[in-house]
């Protein structure tokens, strides 16, 4: 895609992310949320409405921030607060109709006071920790007199329980244990309501794990085309890259033998080299430790990384890459010709997970989306 406006920017398929959002609907029978945290994983806000014109209706987010964005922006649906919520935070969750997933006494302390001043009742999800360590009530805390003070509350509604995964994406003998726990702490409520709903799936799991699907599944990662597992495993399902990250070459010069190249002075010409300045760096979040190591398509070709990356530039080697020229477009992630770059080959070069590099990459604001939908974002 010609591009003049931008040095550097994202490309958001539509057309793409719809078919994961049917291939992943038609996967299981329970219902879909589509986790959106760190701004939908790096592809933007504007990708959020793309989800709900293409029938999702439940959203995850990790804050009031996130969620209190997403409203302002005019998204409908049910916004879910996975990540807790401070005391203050209280009143807009109830302004916004949020729901809130606790994960302590202190949150519904707060969450009844509120309530109870603004004459409301709230709906909540509560999260139990059967493994994780992280934000969550122990599953013995949600004993009877918890049941008592809260179960009956005239200003709260138990509308759903959930759990996470700790390790979904590596260990199944763990995870397994994890669901046995979370099935035998729904049977122990003093009582039960069938219009809950019980979660615990992530991407991981739900791909893995249908018999684990209950009644709604949160899904992300999966959700933008990218495996949870890197390039170690390829999901189960025909599912399709959504992001695409393009730059410009701003120069393209030739150096002798024996001359270094970048801050630190990390690589050293051992012939005469053509090389490319291209127009983005880590603070468009390629992470500095992929210097050297990374490569881009030019022309269709890779082209590897030379010397440190810096602020706002990358040096790549195109010698072997006849008539590049200042102007040229570069693919750093995405499908050129018969050669693709993916975020799964850039994370495991960075070692790291997918999830952080889409989230990195999501400091690129300027973002073109096409496909079914084709405008600047």
């Amino acid at each position: 895609m010609e591009n003049i406006l931008f040095p550097f920017w994202m490309e958001i398929d539509a057309g793409n992310l719809r078919h994961n959002v049917e291939v992943l609907k038609n996967w299981s029978s329970s219902s879909l949320m589509a986790v959106v945290k760190s701004e939908a994983y790096g592809h933007g806000w504007e990708a959020v409405k793309l989800l709900y014109d293409y029938g999702l209706r439940k959203f995850g987010v990790a804050s009031v921030e996130e969620a209190h964005e997403l409203r302002k922006r005019g998204l409908r649906g049910d916004i879910y607060l996975l990540g807790g919520f401070f005391t203050e935070e209280a009143e807009t969750i109830i302004k916004e109709q949020l729901t809130p997933v606790i994960s302590s006494g202190e949150e519904l302390q707060a969450l009844e006071e509120v309530a109870r001043r603004a004459g409301k009742v709230i709906s909540f999800h509560l999260k139990v920790d059967t493994g994780m360590g992280r934000m969550g009530f122990l599953p013995q805390e949600i004993n009877d007199e918890w049941w008592r003070k809260w179960g009956g509350n005239h200003n709260l509604s138990l509308r759903g329980v959930m759990t996470h995964f700790a390790s979904a994406e590596s260990d199944p003998a763990y995870t397994r244990f994890q669901f046995d726990h979370f099935l035998s702490f729904l049977h122990q409520f003093p009582e039960s309501n069938p219009s809950w709903e019980r979660h615990c799936c992530n991407s991981a799991a739900f791909l893995s794990f249908p018999e684990m699907h209950l009644d709604l599944s949160r899904v992300g990662i999966a959700l933008w085309g990218v495996s949870p597992w890197g390039r170690e495993a390829a999901p189960p399902l025909d599912l399709k890259p959504v992001m695409r990250v393009k730059a410009r070459v701003k120069q393209v010069k030739t150096l002798p033998p024996g001359f270094s190249v970048g801050y630190g002075r990390t690589f050293t010409t051992s012939r005469e080299t053509r090389l490319a300045a291209i127009s983005i760096g880590y603070s468009q979040g390629l992470f500095r430790s992929l210097s050297n190591r990374m490569e881009v398509l030019i022309r269709g070709r890779r082209a590897p990384s030379r010397g440190n990356i810096s602020m706002d530039q990358m040096t790549v080697e195109v010698t072997e890459i006849e008539g590049v020229k200042k102007g040229d477009i570069v693919t750093v992630v995405g499908k050129e010709g018969k050669e693709e770059i993916t975020i799964e080959e850039i994370a495991d070069l960075a070692h790291t997970i997918p999830h952080e590099i889409l989230c990195s990459l999501g400091k690129i604001k300027n973002r073109i989306i096409y496909g079914n939908h084709c405008s600047l974002a």
